[in-house]
């Protein structure tokens, strides 16, 4: 099983350290958006250095969202060539490949956080070895949510342009409705009501607790409970995963 699992997870991150363009926007955008929208932001808010900490956690999980969609297009490309068709013959159950799929599609995912992590000090966070194994098992864990719900939505679709029109659809709302730009405590009732429908608001919330220092942090604060964000979190990437190998199955796609 773990073989089978691996095996299909590599082939995905091997397409995608061969893609050089991929590979050098995974680098240079982060470091672009933390230097100079963050620094353009913080001028016209006067939030001070702060604001770009507390942007750094929704930037990171923007970036694993449009690779988890990107990822997630593979599948559509493997159906077109028949791979897909090659794999449902194989002597395995599919739900390994399901799983497969969503491994490599997350280990790319997770990739792009770890870059940003790593992109932290660029604006003054310096996390002690405890809050980095923190942060990275949170960037884990949306890493799979995020890769199962994108592999979720190509296996229901057949072209490339519909794939797109929908993970916009979901992706942007999803994004932008997490308080990923402001606090979600400052939304309009309405809004804040939607945020907190989002799953993905907790796990940016999370990684506020970790990122952005409570003490000099002003109305940047984290706007819940640790424990509620992880519990969120934890129950997001189960369903999304749950629901990912149940839809994935190969021999009705």
């Amino acid at each position: 099983m773990i073989r089978t699992i691996g095996m299909l997870a590599w082939r995905d991150v091997l397409r995608f350290w061969r893609q050089r363009g991929r590979l050098l926007g995974a680098v240079v955008a982060p470091v672009v958006i933390l230097v100079f929208f963050g620094a353009a932001a913080e001028s016209m808010m006067r939030a001070g250095e702060v604001y770009r900490k507390f942007l750094l956690a929704g930037m990171l999980v923007q970036a694993m969202i449009f690779s988890a969609n990107t990822s997630a297009s593979s599948l559509l490309w493997d159906r077109e060539f028949g791979f897909l068709k090659v794999l449902a013959l194989a002597p395995v159950p599919p739900s390994w490949v399901a799983l497969g799929k969503v491994a490599g599609s997350a280990a790319q995912a997770l990739a792009h956080g770890l870059v940003f992590l790593l992109a932290a000090p660029l604006v003054g966070v310096w996390l002690s070895p405890f809050e980095l194994l923190g942060a990275i098992g949170i960037v884990g864990l949306l890493a799979i949510a995020l890769s199962a719900l994108a592999l979720t939505v190509a296996s229901r679709t057949r072209t490339y342009e519909d794939f797109n029109t929908l993970m916009l659809l979901f992706s942007i709302p999803m994004l932008f409705v997490s308080g990923v730009h402001f606090p979600v405590m400052e939304f309009p009732p309405w809004l804040r009501t939607l945020a907190r429908l989002n799953p993905a608001t907790y796990g940016i919330d999370a990684l506020k607790h970790l990122l952005v220092p409570a003490t000099s942090a002003g109305r940047w604060v984290p706007d819940f409970a640790l424990g509620l964000d992880l519990a969120v979190l934890v129950g997001f990437t189960g369903v999304s995963l749950a629901v990912a190998v149940w839809r994935l199955r190969l021999r009705e796609t």
